[in-house]
């Protein structure tokens, strides 16, 4: 799993009780969980690499070109224009 925040990877791969972390809900455990039984694997990843934005957050128009571009989306228009 990518993640574009260290702080919740540093929190899921040291999986001691911190005072600063008591407040999170019970069930986001299961990812500390899983990371300790290395059943999935947590990496960071910089923002500006993260796809995962545009199914997220608001975005400019190039920015969410871009990433509709790096998914593999074309507009439906040149889709149209390519003829099988």
């Amino acid at each position: 799993i990518y993640c574009d925040n260290k702080s919740a990877i540093a929190i899921a791969k040291n999986p001691v009780h911190h005072q600063r972390t008591k407040h999170i809900a019970i069930k986001y455990h299961f990812i500390r969980d899983e990371e300790t039984t290395k059943q999935i694997r947590l990496e960071y990843c910089p923002t500006e690499d993260q796809i995962a934005d545009i199914f997220t957050k608001a975005l400019p128009r190039p920015r969410f070109e871009l990433l509709r571009t790096m998914l593999g989306v074309t507009e439906f228009a040149l889709r149209r224009s390519i003829k099988v």
